[in-house]
């Protein structure tokens, strides 16, 4: 399956998605490996979804340690993400690593979704 984006889900009471994303930027080289070696998306692809700029931020505004642990809403809002922004249809399939604020150097908790054709 061809991955075609990436949907950062996180606590929106944390920071609006521009904030979000310039705080964790430095550690997206750390994400995307682990996504790749987690074969949640092929290098090639990651490097396409990259120069497309199909990665996008959305703060979830109540709930959100419950869609934590909810993987058909972790999909749905990741799907509804990626079709507002980039107005393509992902197949229904989407794939998530979650990732504990207090274990990780970013320090706050965050759902990275990947999303295929």
């Amino acid at each position: 399956m061809k991955s075609i984006g990436i949907v950062f889900l996180y606590n929106r009471n944390l920071g609006s998605p521009d904030e979000m994303g310039s705080k964790f930027s430095k550690y997206f080289t750390n994400v995307s490996e682990n996504i790749v070696l987690e074969k949640l998306v092929q290098l090639n692809d990651l490097k396409e979804i990259m120069d497309k700029k199909r990665i996008y931020w959305a703060g979830i505004k109540e709930n959100f340690s419950d869609i934590l642990n909810d993987e058909g809403i972790i999909g749905k809002l990741s799907w509804k993400v990626f079709k507002d922004h980039s107005n393509i249809e992902a197949s229904d399939e989407v794939k998530s690593l979650i990732y504990s604020g207090d274990k990780v150097p970013w320090n706050f908790p965050l759902i990275v979704c990947v999303l295929y054709q």
